[in-house]
Formats: C-alpha cells, sequence, structure tokens
C-alpha cells in the first residue's frame, strides 16, 4: 500500500535493551558477516542517479 512520509512524521522506533550476559561472538566479527563493513547504499527498489 502506496504512502506519503511527511516531514516530522514518526515513520519507525527503535529500542535498545540491555543483554544478560556479554555474548560469546560478536555479530560480524570472524563469521562472514556479509554485513560487515558495507558502504552506504539504496535498497534495491531505487534506481541509481544517472545525473
Amino acid at each position: 500500500m502506496p504512502f506519503l512520509i511527511h516531514d516530522g512524521q514518526t515513520f519507525f522506533k527503535v529500542f535498545f535493551e540491555r543483554m544478560q550476559q556479554r555474548p560469546e561472538k560478536v555479530y560480524g566479527d570472524g563469521m562472514g558477516s556479509s554485513y560487515q563493513f558495507q558502504g552506504l547504499t539504496l535498497s534495491k527498489q531505487f534506481k541509481p542517479y544517472q545525473g
């Protein structure tokens, strides 16, 4: 369903919660994560600017 986002409109909220204990492995650290160190890119729904 298409919709418009207006200036100042809230369209998502992020909540952070503390872990009960430190994890044994940190995500991306030595586990071959495809998201580790990626650059800023647009999602596949957007065409690259051909200016």
